[in-house]
């Protein structure tokens, strides 16, 4: 990685420049590191050495426009220099320039043109930039070019010239018996190395497998994302993946990553509920259809006009919808929590199929790590155990991760809607005789009656405790993606040890084949073919272990 801090120039204006712009590198590089430490742990080692270069990109192209032979082009980025970037001029230089730029002669321009580019750090960027490449492209480029040809042509030149000298030297009628016993010896030893090895890669996924079933049959309580975190981080205990590291985050990492993603959806629809500003400016909700987000803020918008805003979304409040308006009005705002979640789906399912495709990815390339780190330990131990026969597993020939595991998200919103009874007060008319009257003349009077009514109660639940149920809700989707995440792996495991057994398989064929092939062609002459095949046998062990030795080197580079 290479990255740029644009616009360095800002600071030159300071008075106690360079320490500002010193103190404001070394504060953006320790952000940087951390920031994607904390969203790509796998590549923490790369992280570590990533650089970081200074630059200020507008007065590093106005220096080459400058020098540019177009006098009107170089005139017209004369005047920008002058009027944008004076700070980056010597004064010696700005003393002996006219005001206008029209009337700066070449040798002047040449002159502002270098002051440019060396003070913008143009002519530390473009040393770094060609060290960077001359660093990093082969790397990029002459591994895969190797393995190419060695899957093509060297592997099949190693395995021919090593078996072919080995069949030639064993084809005598009492070496011939002696080596087929060999080769089936092999076979087992091949096939018991294979098998344990494979039993080791598959363990923690096993393990893993077993809690899935215990957790979905009630017999367990453990949270299945940190069992498969513990699961996996256990394989760096075992010798032949300790190398690994964090390379394998992606595996149990995604909760976090998905889970941010959300967070980022979310806050800034909670927060329009609360403030009643609609502001959908969030990075993810960027990624999303724009048809669709703005379906989303309407909906926002009309929660706001029903009263869903402030204290009520802040904190939530418990109704009761006595009058039909007041039903009516519920009913509507339960209707557009409803709403909400529907159109919170749709813009979720764009971004998080992006989230989410990321998060495949990483974990492709996670288990493509895990493989490459499978294979060269088997290859070391098949080769310690038939050293003539030249076993290679070619990674790109073997790791072929024939899909990827699937993750279905939904959410849901609202609120329930409960019946119930209140008693209103009624003011009945009344009359009754009075005594002073002799009970001859009425009176009129009002007596207060309680009679049941029908009403619709609910609680109307907050912003927080919506974000709080969307969470909840992805949290309950964990079983799901770790059973998914866990039988996609062993799946893959499975896969990758049926391609290792028929290429260790034919390998091994291949030399029986040859040996036969080396016995019934025997003459007399066995003797002297021994004298000739013998050198030959020690230089195509040595071209094996040239052929090793650069793509070991290559990979460790």
């Amino acid at each position: 990685m290479l990255f740029i801090l644009n616009r360095i120039d800002i600071f030159r204006t300071d008075r106690n420049w360079p320490e500002t712009e010193n103190r404001f590198v070394e504060d953006a590089i320790s952000k940087i590191k951390y920031e994607l430490s904390e969203q790509l742990k796998e590549y923490t080692e790369e992280i570590d050495t990533l650089q970081v270069i200074k630059l200020s990109t507008w007065a590093a192209l106005l220096a080459l426009q400058i020098k540019n032979n177009d006098e009107i082009y170089s005139a017209e980025a004369s005047k920008k220099a002058r009027n944008n970037f004076l700070e980056l001029i010597d004064e010696n230089i700005l003393e002996d320039l006219p005001f206008k730029t029209e009337r700066w002669s070449r040798n002047d321009r040449n002159r502002v043109a270098d002051a440019l580019w060396q003070k913008s750090y143009a002519e530390e960027f473009e040393q770094c930039l060609r060290e960077h490449i001359s660093q990093h492209f082969p790397r990029l480029v002459i591994p895969q070019a190797i393995e190419r040809f060695n899957i093509a042509a060297g592997n099949a030149i190693t395995e021919w010239a090593l078996q072919t000298t080995s069949a030639i030297l064993n084809s005598s009628e009492e070496k011939y018996q002696e080596e087929c016993e060999r080769i089936s010896s092999t076979r087992l030893q091949l096939d018991r190395f294979l098998q344990l090895s494979n039993t080791k890669l598959r363990e923690p996924f096993e393990k893993i497998d077993k809690k899935i079933k215990e957790v979905l049959a009630d017999e367990s309580e453990d949270d299945l994302v940190l069992y498969l975190e513990k699961s996996i981080r256990s394989l760096n205990d075992i010798e032949e993946y300790n190398e690994l590291k964090e390379k394998l985050y992606p595996l149990f990492g995604w909760r976090n990553d998905i889970g941010r993603g959300i967070n980022q959806i979310l806050e800034p629809v909670a927060k329009s509920l609360d403030t009643g500003k609609i502001s959908l400016d969030s990075p993810n909700l960027k990624k999303a259809n724009v048809l669709n987000v703005n379906l989303l803020a309407n909906c926002l918008r009309r929660l706001v006009n029903l009263g869903y805003t402030g204290s009520i979304a802040k904190a939530g409040k418990i109704m009761e919808a006595r009058t039909e308006d007041e039903k009516k009005r519920l009913k509507q705002l339960n209707e557009e929590l409803n709403e909400l979640a529907i159109h919170l789906n749709i813009v979720m399912d764009d971004v998080l199929k992006q989230i989410v495709n990321q998060e495949l990815d990483r974990m492709y390339q996670a288990v493509v790590e895990l493989f490459k780190c499978h294979l060269s330990h088997l290859e070391k131990g098949t080769n310690n155990i038939a050293p003539n026969v030249a076993i290679k597993f070619p990674d790109s020939k073997l790791i072929k991760i024939d899909r990827k595991p699937k993750f279905n998200l939904s959410f849901k919103a609202g609120f329930a809607i409960t019946p119930g009874t209140w008693e209103e007060q009624i003011q009945v008319l009344k009359t009754k005789r009075t005594w002073y009257t002799l009970w001859i003349a009425k009176k009129t009077y009002y007596e207060i009656e309680y009679k049941t009514r029908s009403s619709n109660n609910a609680e109307i639940p907050s912003t927080e405790k919506l974000l709080n149920n969307w969470q909840i809700q992805l949290k309950q989707e964990d079983k799901q993606i770790v059973t998914e995440v866990s039988r996609w792996l062993l799946e893959q495991i499975d896969c990758l040890k049926k391609n290792v057994d028929e290429v260790q398989e034919e390998v091994i064929n291949r030399y029986q084949e040859r040996l036969d092939t080396a016995n019934r062609e025997i003459s007399i002459d066995y003797e002297m073919q021994k004298n000739i095949w013998q050198p030959m046998q020690q230089k195509s062990q040595s071209l094996a272990q040239e052929f090793f030795k650069l793509e070991d080197f290559l990979n460790y580079e």
